[in-house]
């Protein structure tokens, strides 16, 4: 890989791994708590976890637009995840660590506004 790939493929996996302590931090503050592998974790880890998220989402006891927030997180983050490893095993393309991108904004988007839904309703 060249310089460039490589240093696009470390911001990548920082922002992947940034984001997925966002979202373990949010699932900690739902409705109904939800623990999310912390610390050394592997994607071997995180991915399920995620997933099993995704499975629960209706069971928390918040508005619609909440739950469809949070299973977005969960997609875009999932997708970005998938994209990232896709360019770890194949020939690296620009438009596909722009679509990672993409998803790991769309996910920080999110996490962002049920952060502020959440602080607001635990007042």
């Amino acid at each position: 890989m060249s310089d460039f790939e490589d240093q696009a493929m470390r911001k990548m996996a920082a922002h992947l791994s940034e984001s997925y302590s966002s979202l373990a931090t949010i699932c900690l503050n739902l409705p109904v708590p939800v623990t999310l592998p912390t610390g050394t974790v592997s994607n071997l880890e995180v991915v399920p976890a995620i997933r099993r998220v995704m499975d629960i989402v209706e069971d928390q006891p918040m508005p619609e637009l909440q739950q469809a927030t949070l299973l977005a997180i969960c997609a875009f983050w999932l997708g970005a995840m998938d994209i990232y490893s896709l360019l770890v095993r194949e020939e690296f393309h620009t438009a596909r660590a722009h679509s990672a991108a993409a998803n790991i904004l769309m996910a920080e988007d999110h996490l962002q506004d049920l952060a502020v839904w959440l602080a607001d309703n635990q007042k």
